[in-house]
């Protein structure tokens, strides 16, 4: 197609009302997320935008739905961690995610922390890694559900330290956090934000922080890493994402109005205050990362003894 009516097309877009899906219920933090950010995203690009929860299946049923649609660009995806799993965790798929979709940008990212209960017996992270040690398989860890970012995580905490841990997976974060201040778990990991307002009064204590780099949120919790455990990783990342047969003009358009509404000074401060941390970056930079995730969370499901089913 020629540049001028490239041009024209994305000129005209969006020349229709664009669909945000979000592959979870109202109320959840990815909902949260895609409503927050929802009227500034609509006007940086120009058009109606409505959010349109498609939930099943850890959002699966959202990917397959998407993958299936036009490629005009006015169905946009919020994604997450999630997608490159899928094969990890479903036997049989009725869409290919790393083929379907291309990638527009990151939006932000939650920190995930390992924490214990007011009641928890061990001073630091590396006197669970000893108590683990010490009797393999006694240590249990409460996360929001199976194969989350959380859950990973745990796993990945005992494999990078030879340890074994038993996941005990609840119905959500809600229930966790709950039985972590009842003293009914002793160990958990969790979503920062979820357990951040229990550190003061003692209710919950941080051990680690499971990222890259200590979070602006809580920046006295050493990273994993920094304690000598390994780069363990529990950061959730959500992302933008559309069909793969979506035109390269319409994808610049959709990555240049993200980031002019995630960068936003005020608009990193809003959802500072939500709990989350705003990214922004290119297509490109996304296809990079989701390139890295199957090879680094497979050998770690594996070890965890998750197949697909």
């Amino acid at each position: 197609m020629s540049g001028g009516v490239s041009a024209a097309r994305a000129n005209n877009y969006p020349s229709q009302q664009v669909r945000l899906v979000v592959g979870f219920p109202p109320g959840g933090g990815t909902d949260a997320l895609a409503r927050a950010i929802l009227e500034r995203f609509r006007e940086k690009l120009g058009g109606s935008v409505i959010v349109d929860n498609k939930p099943g299946a850890g959002s699966n049923l959202a990917h397959e739905y998407v993958a299936k649609l036009g490629s005009d660009g006015h169905t946009l995806l919020v994604s997450s961690n999630a997608q490159t799993l899928f094969p990890l965790l479903i036997a049989r798929m009725n869409y290919d995610p790393d083929k379907d979709f291309a990638p527009i940008g990151f939006i932000a990212r939650q920190d995930s922390v390992l924490v214990g209960s007011a009641s928890a017996p061990w001073p630091d992270a590396k006197a669970i890694v000893a108590a683990a040690r010490a009797d393999p398989g006694k240590v249990q860890f409460g996360t929001a559900g199976l194969t989350t970012p959380m859950h990973l995580a745990g796993e990945q905490f005992g494999l990078l330290n030879g340890v074994k841990l038993t996941h005990v997976p609840f119905r959500g974060t809600g229930p966790l956090v709950t039985d972590l201040l009842g003293g009914h778990v002793q160990l958990g990991v969790a979503s920062l934000t979820s357990v951040e307002p229990h550190f003061a009064s003692g209710k919950i204590k941080p051990y680690a922080l499971a990222a890259e780099r200590r979070s602006e949120l809580s920046p006295q919790i050493p990273t994993f890493a920094e304690l000598g455990l390994g780069p363990v990783e529990g950061t959730i990342v959500y992302t933008l994402i559309v069909p793969a047969a979506t035109p390269p003009d319409i994808v610049q358009k959709i990555s240049h109005a993200l980031n002019e509404t995630v960068r936003a000074p005020d608009m990193v401060e809003d959802l500072r205050k939500r709990g989350f941390v705003a990214m922004g970056g290119t297509p490109e930079e996304l296809d990079a990362w989701l390139k890295k995730q199957r090879p680094l969370w497979g050998p770690v499901l594996q070890a965890a003894g998750i197949k697909p089913e």
